[in-house]
């Protein structure tokens, strides 16, 4: 038992020490506050999640989670960091780490405006300031019992995507209307995969990254030599691919595909990434 709190205590300090150098670099000390406040609710879980795994990984995780439900993603806010930014620092890979934001994420229930883990200035901000009394309680009025959420230039690259018109920049929706708006199931798979079919250049080399054991995962290389022509898409993993690996041919998710920056087709898969791995 001691062992265990020795490496969560250790496994704390670390991941602290990471983040607060980050935040320091590129954050203020808003978000410091949020971020030790969130590694803090992290270790006191009765499974600690960041005890297994690089925790380069859970560091930028931490800082993603925190950043998505503050619009740190958002060029019209201040400070600004692009999720790149986060990956290139950590050296982690894009769906690694937004797999584990969205852990922690839905661990704790964050969403913007999040009473728990908002930066005080975005807090200040808030459209839900006005509130109201009901039943005896204290709520923000129009959303007694919905969750509002911001609409930003990721969320409306998506929709166009997905032919929906419907959705204004810098406005806020129902949480629910938007994950209805934008759910993955079989008819957004489609328009995606032929966006995508539109914009993709082939052949090109990735990483292919597979879960092997609790919070762990491996990567290998593959050649991607285009979409799949059959199946195309499944509702459980997404966009299908034809690669070829270890000189065998093979079909995987273009869900779990990692690729370079620099190249062509990042900004095109990084959309897709994004999504799929939001609202499935």
């Amino acid at each position: 038992m001691s062992n265990t709190k020795e490496k969560k205590e250790r496994r704390k300090v670390e991941l602290l020490k990471l983040t607060m150098t980050f935040s320091k670099e590129f954050l203020n000390e808003e978000y410091e506050n949020v971020i030790e406040k969130l590694i803090n609710k992290m270790a006191r879980k009765r499974e600690v999640p960041f005890l297994t795994g690089r925790i380069e990984i859970w560091a930028a995780a931490v800082i993603h989670a925190v950043g998505t439900v503050n619009f740190l993603f958002d060029k019209s806010t201040q400070p600004y960091v692009a999720a790149t930014d986060i990956y290139s620092y950590f050296d982690t890979k894009q769906s690694t780490t937004s797999q584990r934001s969205k852990q922690i994420r839905d661990m704790f229930k964050m969403t913007y405006f999040d009473s728990d883990f908002s930066i005080e200035s975005v807090k200040q901000s808030s459209p839900f300031n006005n509130l109201t009394q009901s039943n005896g309680f204290i709520v923000p009025q129009y959303m007694e019992k919905e969750k509002y959420v911001y609409v930003g230039e990721r969320d409306i690259q998506m929709a166009q995507v997905l032919g929906i018109k419907s959705l204004e920049l810098g406005e806020t929706y129902k949480e629910s209307d938007i994950h209805k708006l934008f759910q993955v199931e079989e008819a957004s798979l489609m328009k995606f995969y032929e966006y995508l079919s539109k914009y993709l250049t082939f052949p090109f080399t990735a990483i292919y990254e597979e879960e092997v054991g609790p919070f762990e995962v491996a990567g290998f290389e593959v050649d991607c030599l285009g979409l799949e022509q059959k199946m195309k898409i499944d509702e459980t993993y997404g966009i299908l691919m034809e690669c070829m690996f270890e000189e065998k041919h093979v079909v995987l998710p273009l869900g779990s595909i990692i690729l370079d920056e620099k190249h062509n087709n990042y900004k095109w898969i990084e959309l897709y990434l994004d999504w799929f791995w939001s609202y499935r």
